[in-house]
């Protein structure tokens, strides 16, 4: 770095430096390696284990997660003061070892060290944690630090809220206090509950004359990145190269940041080519928003040239090319980097391996997961939270539960996203109880204001059909946590309670809380529920016009699916054809049910046409056509497309079901004979089926072309003593209460 060679050629002219120079060569290190040569210099001349230097070291290990070095930096100082000391609690606090910061924080006020704002600071300025944050600004108040008693813990403290998305405790301590300064401002940008918001601080500040930094330009750019905001965007870029901070690498940055999440990549790319200097932050930028944009091939190509140009490959940029891996869906690729972090030494870096545990799930590879996940020489919670996302994403819901429980007894310590999945997992059994009682243990823990339990929490009500818990949880919730209002809307979507999800929507607009697409997909869903056309699409209409929201494919599915309900096709297939981006497989589908629901041969044979383009294998695509065929008395056809089928070895997926009964699970597929109660199974089907017959509900049999319409039981001719049996998904409603799941094939 140019510290380092500052300092070489102070060694060349023969200058002899002093603590003091080390101490400012140490704060210039921008690298661990860096960090590593300054110390080993430090101890050669003699400073390494003095307290100036010592502190800023322990910085440097802190902040590249290096807890180890930090120690033995700590154990070897002859002259442990409060900025030692500080540093250490710092280093701790950062890294998620609370236990161990507290102990290091008790010994400084046992060691009679004085407190003064700037250790508050220091201690402050790195969590990610809010209820430490929340311990930490209760001591700050103590000691008078808050309401004018000390700007700079202010300002610190606010920064602590809006990092961890406590937004309107952040905005409380701005409210407080009496003459806030650029930084309190630039804190406060922040912490606005939405980019209009953030916009109007940033052009006040403008208009009042207060001179706005760096600092501010990042944390505005931060602020207002999101689709269809880029013209906001511009306006800050235009002022960036006025008042020449396009010259700052890390306002570069944040430039490829904004139009990352915007999806110009055109606009990043001419930033980036743009910039003076590119940092390895630059590269990871660009790589991260070609990934996420959809541009696999450029993230790959940018990768290369990033090695090419010598410039250090760190866990962010794995982390990125991995999920270029994901989105590929390359078993081949996520090999491939497997191997480079094997040779490269990035087998030890909890983050990285723990994209690669869940790159290989998202490849289907599951066993792969866990033979990453059992190498680990020491687990910590990023991989126990890796592999457990992975368990539930395949389905392996027993599977999570029981590597939970055997972390539990193994005494690792969990965080509140480890609660969330395996809530998630109970979520996707329906199995209210053993969530209750993860939810307990979560309590004990100390996550009771934790926005992920809360959301986790709340799903699981809703999903169990428990919509009076769902609000209980609700009601304790968060204000500002966005996910709790988006999971209470989507769980009164999903239970047709619409009024309900429209008041909600209407309550979060009073409380001023900033919709996301996620919102808005739980109100088209109430829509579509309860086949409410004009509100779906002036909900369509604000999402775009009022929140400045791009809606994605499942919102036009919502769309076309209301319009396909109420008998609208021609109008569901020009959305179909008007929409700004490719129709997926699910979106023909959607029109090819409608079709047979409302009998249009010629819409449904193009809808099925399209969706065998993008998925030849698709099962259902061939029974709906067979099923309009059928409708259209065109016989011939349909035996045409099962001829295909079986040409083509397209198999029907069987039914499955399971439902929790006394505390054990059972599972069940049709013509399932597995199931040691399989016999008293069948006999009360039999005795169901002939109950149905004597009161006349309309029963159809499975090599019948007659009766093909909707509400109709279908029973196979010929298979009495074990009948499979399928029901009409269009008219099948589960009663809220139901917890048995069933995947009616």
């Amino acid at each position: 770095g140019p510290v380092l060679g500052l300092f070489n050629e102070l060694r060349h002219l023969g200058l002899k430096p002093d603590v003091f120079t080390l101490s400012s060569l140490v704060k210039g290190c921008e690298r661990i390696e860096e960090n590593e040569i300054v110390h080993g210099v430090c101890l050669r001349l003699g400073f390494g284990n003095g307290p100036f230097v010592v502190s800023g070291l322990i910085e440097n290990y802190a902040k590249s997660g290096d807890l180890v070095s930090a120690e033995k930096c700590f154990r070897e100082c002859f002259d442990v003061d409060n900025v030692v000391l500080t540093a250490m609690i710092c280093c701790y606090f950062w890294n998620g070892e609370f236990d161990k910061g507290r102990q290091v924080f008790m010994k400084l006020r046992d060691l009679g060290f004085e407190l003064n704002e700037f250790s508050l600071t220091g201690l402050i300025s790195g969590l990610v944690d809010v209820k430490e944050g929340q311990l930490i600004h209760g001591v700050g108040l103590k000691m008078g630090f808050l309401c004018g008693g000390s700007l700079h813990f202010n300002n610190a403290v606010m920064s602590m809220y809006a990092r961890c998305g406590s937004k309107l405790d952040a905005v409380k301590v701005f409210d407080e206090i009496t003459e806030p300064d650029i930084v309190s401002w630039t804190e406060r940008i922040g912490a606005a509950l939405d980019r209009f918001e953030a916009f109007g601080i940033f052009n006040s500040l403008r208009r009042k004359g207060l001179g706005v930094n760096e600092y501010t330009m990042t944390n505005v750019l931060s602020a207002v990145a999101g689709e269809g905001l880029s013209c906001l965007g511009r306006q800050i870029q235009a002022v960036c190269q006025k008042e020449g901070y396009l010259k700052v690498v890390f306002v570069g940055n944040a430039l490829i940041s904004m139009y990352n999440k915007c999806g110009k990549m055109d606009d990043a790319r001419c930033i980036f080519d743009d910039m003076v200097f590119q940092d390895s932050v630059s590269w990871n930028s660009l790589i991260a928003g070609y990934s996420d944009n959809g541009f696999v091939s450029l993230a790959l190509k940018m990768f290369s040239d990033m090695r090419g140009h010598n410039v250090e490959v760190n866990c962010y940029t794995l982390a990125s090319i991995l999920e270029v891996a994901s989105d590929l869906n390359s078993l081949h690729l996520a090999v491939q980097i497997h191997s480079y972090m094997i040779k490269c030494g990035f087998m030890s870096d909890d983050y990285v391996v723990s994209c690669l545990i869940a790159t290989y799930g998202k490849c289907g590879s599951c066993n792969e997961s866990r033979r990453v996940f059992s190498d680990v020489d020491k687990t910590s919670v990023m991989h126990l939270n890796a592999m457990l996302n992975t368990l539930v994403n395949a389905d392996c819901h027993v599977d999570s539960l029981d590597l939970f429980r055997n972390t539990v007894d193994s005494k690792l310590e969990v965080d509140s996203k480890t609660f969330s999945i395996v809530l998630k997992a109970c979520s996707a059994m329906t199995d209210l109880e053993q969530g209750r009682g993860i939810h307990s243990l979560a309590l004990k823990s100390g996550f009771h204001q934790d926005c992920f339990v809360e959301t986790a929490v709340i799903d699981l009500c809703c999903k169990c059909g428990n919509i009076s818990d769902a609000e209980r949880a609700f009601r304790y919730a968060s204000v500002d946590n966005l996910a709790a209002w988006n999971a209470m809307i989507t769980g009164y979507a999903q239970h047709g309670c619409y009024n309900e999800a429209f008041k909600l929507y209407d309550r979060m607009t009073v409380c001023r809380i900033e919709p996301d697409e996620i919102t808005y997909l739980g109100l088209l869903t109430s829509c579509c529920h309860a086949g409410l056309l004009q509100e779906a699409q002036s909900y369509m209409n604000s999402m775009v016009e009022c929140h400045g929201l791009i809606p994605h494919l499942e919102h036009y599915a919502c769309m076309v699916d209301l319009l396909g309900r109420v008998g609208l096709l021609e109008d569901a297939k020009k959305t179909i054809d008007e929409m700004p981006i490719e129709p997926d497989a699910q979106i023909w589908q959607i029109l090819l049910s409608a079709c047979n629901i409302h009998g249009n041969f010629d819409m449904g044979r193009v809808a099925a046409t399209k969706l065998l383009e993008l998925q030849p294998d698709n099962e259902s695509a061939y029974i709906l056509l067979s099923n309009l065929c059928a409708s259209a008395r065109m016989w011939n056809a349909v035996r045409k497309l099962r001829r295909e089928m079986k040409e083509k070895l397209v198999s029907k997926e069987p039914g499955s079901s399971w439902i929790q009964l006394r505390g054990s699970m059972h599972y069940f597929f049709a013509d399932d004979l597995l199931h040691p109660e399989h016999k008293a199974i069948f006999l009360e089907l039999s005795k169901l089926y002939e109950h149905m017959k004597d009161s006349k509900t309309n029963v159809r049999h499975g090599n019948s072309h007659e009766n093909q319409g909707q509400g109709t039981l279908l029973v196979p001719q010929g298979q009495d003593d074990k009948p499979s049996w399928s029901m009409d998904r269009t008219l099948l409603t589960v009663p809220p209460l139901t917890r048995g799941k069933q995947n009616v094939a």
